[in-house]
């Protein structure tokens, strides 16, 4: 995990993504992983203690296999960014359909990547004018403070339906999920050599390390040094 973590901070420097956009991800995905890894190592003890008290038991399994989640949990997230960063989203829609993956699918996957940043947008300017017109986030406690936030909420829905009314008509202006026999692109893709030749590189490795983990037991969690 630790070596594939490396490998993609590589690739996130081979594609001149800002380091900005990487700290980003850092910091949404670290409190997570460490959390995770707290949870695992607290509640899944499994081999020989190394420290004990009262109903804590840790072990040097649960720190490994903690550990090994945690890097996971960062390893996906990363690697979904990346796709994201570098990938344009009417090509993502697209390279689904080339999958065999039905239309219907991509668009709600574009959809939801278009629109959880609009959600957030909206969140952080529809905060900030009811502050500006005296509205008090810092105050109340549990639901108290849910009842202050109300206001925000409320013009959040507001928002969000009529965004998502607007599209609707757009699609229906544009004869979505109307029967045709093929839908066309202005850009189509077409995949080369390339393409081809990191699919089967892709597929070796994976059948690989399934064949090790089967019959060898690598990278299974009964390890003897534990």
């Amino acid at each position: 995990m630790f070596a594939v973590l490396l490998l993609v901070h590589w690739l996130y420097r081979s594609a001149h993504i800002p380091r900005s956009n990487l700290v980003a991800v850092w910091k949404t995905l670290l409190p997570v992983s460490i959390l995770m890894a707290l949870l695992w190592i607290l509640f899944y003890p499994s081999g020989v203690p190394i420290f004990q008290v009262w109903i804590i038991n840790i072990t040097r399994l649960a720190i490994a296999q903690g550990l090994a989640l945690a890097l996971r949990i960062l390893n996906i997230g990363l690697i979904v960014t990346l796709w994201l960063y570098t990938t344009e989203t009417n090509a993502i829609v697209q390279g689904l359909v080339k999958l065999r993956v039905p239309y219907h699918w991509g668009l709600v996957l574009t959809l939801a990547f278009r629109y959880i940043p609009f959600v957030h947008e909206s969140y952080v300017t529809i905060s900030e004018a009811q502050q500006a017109r005296g509205l008090n986030l810092s105050i109340g406690k549990g639901w108290q403070r849910a009842r202050v936030m109300l206001p925000i909420f409320i013009a959040m829905m507001v928002s969000v339906l009529r965004a998502s009314e607007h599209v609707a008509r757009a699609l229906e202006a544009r004869g979505f999920g109307a029967h045709i026999t093929a839908r066309t692109a202005l850009y189509d893709l077409q995949a080369t050599a390339r393409d081809y030749t990191f699919s089967i590189i892709i597929l070796i490795t994976f059948v690989t390390f399934l064949f090790l983990n089967l019959y060898f037991g690598f990278a299974s969690q009964t390890i003897a040094l534990f």
